[in-house]
């Protein structure tokens, strides 16, 4: 089932305060020229996990295991907010992309089932996001943060418009093992920041405004 006009969106944990009015702008703005997947991260749920991780040392397979399910968790609260629908499978994405435009991946089952990332802290719901949207044969996952953008040094840097991804480096916005999957699958990720939504529409429509452009090439 081949779904056109689909844009993956991660939502990160950092806008898990401030998220209602952009899922309400996503789901006004969702149509059948504009699908939305929009995957959660893990918020303040994955810094639970992390502090277990911290204090007793869980293993790698279940504090990755433990992570996913606090990206549920997230999306579980993002769907109460906006009453978006949520799936935990790629089949049933499609089909209530098909009937209503806009859904919320709960993403542990699909992860979990194929088992193709590493288990570690490096790999975040940002190449969770990427790597969703490359299954689903995308180009571009558009990740929302409270940000604008990718700087060239932090702080006090400068918002670049664009960087390449093995050009990615130090304490960035993003995972550190995104910059691989980037290159790895030959995709592109646009960072911006949604506490603006009409940022995030802009991005959606391909249009210019704040926010970063992390390409291959």
């Amino acid at each position: 089932m081949k779904i056109d006009n689909l844009h993956v969106i991660k939502i990160g944990g950092s806008l898990t305060y401030s998220v209602k009015p952009l899922l309400n702008t996503l789901k006004s703005f969702s149509s059948r020229e504009n699908r939305i997947l929009v995957i959660p991260g893990g918020g303040m749920f994955a810094e639970v996990v992390r502090d277990l991780d911290r204090k007793i040392k869980l293993s790698n397979r279940a504090s990755h295991r433990m992570a996913l399910m606090a990206m549920d968790m997230t999306g579980i609260y993002f769907s109460d907010l906006s009453h978006i629908k949520t799936v935990d499978n790629l089949y049933d994405a499609k089909v209530t992309l098909l009937e209503s435009n806009i859904a919320i991946l709960l993403p542990s089952k699909v992860v979990l089932s194929t088992d193709e990332l590493p288990h570690s802290w490096e790999v975040t719901s940002d190449s969770i996001a990427l790597y969703i949207a490359k299954l689903l044969k995308l180009k571009r996952v558009i990740i929302a943060t409270d940000v604008d953008g990718i700087y060239d040094r932090y702080p006090g840097g400068k918002l670049l418009n664009t960087i390449r991804a093995k050009s990615l480096r130090g304490f960035t916005s993003v995972d550190s093992y995104l910059s691989k999957l980037l290159m790895k699958y030959k995709m592109e990720c646009i960072v911006v920041n949604g506490r603006y939504p009409d940022r995030v529409v802009n991005a959606l429509r391909g249009k210019e405004d704040i926010y970063t452009k992390i390409t291959v090439y």
